[in-house]
């Protein structure tokens, strides 16, 4: 896990072609949800890319603070490593795998309570990266 939180960065590096793939495998399939009398209609590709689009800003944001030679704070670095891929890929994966037929109250459940994980933790990437400015460097 040491390996890991020194190098953040490469973990979201690596996820990206995956999830692209995974998007690319069913460009076609769509994911809704609903939000009180609204339905909203998401494609499985244009997920895949904007997943992609966040990994690589925050993969970057690890490397530059790295780069610096800063020092990050370990456990704020594995709270959002796992729960950021973890929450995204949940977001990515259960429509990938769900019918659009089967998808339904749990399935949307989770994936709002894996947006909003993935979205509040994000909170925690910024004080990690503002701290990490702030604390002397190595």
């Amino acid at each position: 896990m040491t390996k890991i939180t020194k190098t953040p960065h490469i973990v979201f590096w690596i996820l990206i072609p995956i999830i692209l793939l995974t998007g690319f495998l069913k460009p076609d399939k769509t994911f809704y949800f609903n939000i009180h009398d609204t339905y909203y209609v998401l494609g499985l590709i244009n997920l895949a890319v904007l997943i992609s689009i966040i990994f690589a800003i925050i993969g970057f944001g690890y490397w530059v603070i790295i780069r610096l030679n800063r020092r990050l704070v370990y456990w704020l670095t594995v709270i959002h490593l796992i729960i950021t891929v973890i929450g995204f890929c949940l977001i990515l994966f259960i429509p990938f795998f769900l019918s659009d037929s089967i998808q339904d109250f749990g399935s949307n459940l989770t994936v709002t309570l894996s947006t909003l994980a993935a979205a509040c933790v994000q909170l925690l990437y910024l004080i990690n990266i503002i701290t990490a400015f702030i604390r002397k460097i190595n």
